[in-house]
């Protein structure tokens, strides 16, 4: 029965963190596709895509620290979960240590996958103020002085 639980919990991980790369991997499509088709007559909408992204950038910008904080202390978990100190979890049946430290195996790679999609956001903006300053560059250039 244990088995059949850890097997489904491994289940649900696998398709928590599909759906979560699937929403990264859809954003990364929506910008290829964006950039495809500005023009520099788009400059306006250009614009405001640049300032709804950096709105939603300061709002994540807090939860993106929090997760960080997260990920260090796992990572100061993980050192100190020695192979030694695993084994001996498992061969006494402390199944509360093996499974906390699942969960936040668990977490780790969810928030992870998250900082991700926030540094991928922050990617998307500084290609958009790229875009807009080639057009810009452009504009002058062709502009009679």
């Amino acid at each position: 029965m244990a088995e059949k639980d850890a097997t489904t919990t491994a289940e649900q991980l696998k398709r928590r963190l599909a759906e979560r790369l699937d929403a990264a991997r859809g954003k990364i499509d929506e910008l290829q596709e964006d950039l495809e088709t500005i023009h520099s007559e788009d400059m306006e909408e250009l614009r405001q895509k640049r300032d709804e992204l950096e709105l939603r950038l300061a709002e994540q910008k807090e939860k993106a620290r929090a997760l960080h904080t997260d990920i260090e202390k796992w990572k100061a978990e993980k050192v100190a979960h020695t192979e030694q100190a695993i084994g001996s979890w498992r061969r006494r049946h402390e199944i509360q240590k093996l499974q906390r430290r699942a969960d936040r195996a668990e977490e780790y790679a969810l928030d992870l996958v998250s900082v991700a999609a926030y540094d991928f956001e922050e990617a998307e903006q500084a290609i958009l103020d790229a875009v807009a300053a080639r057009f810009d560059a452009e504009a002058a250039q062709s502009a009679p002085p």
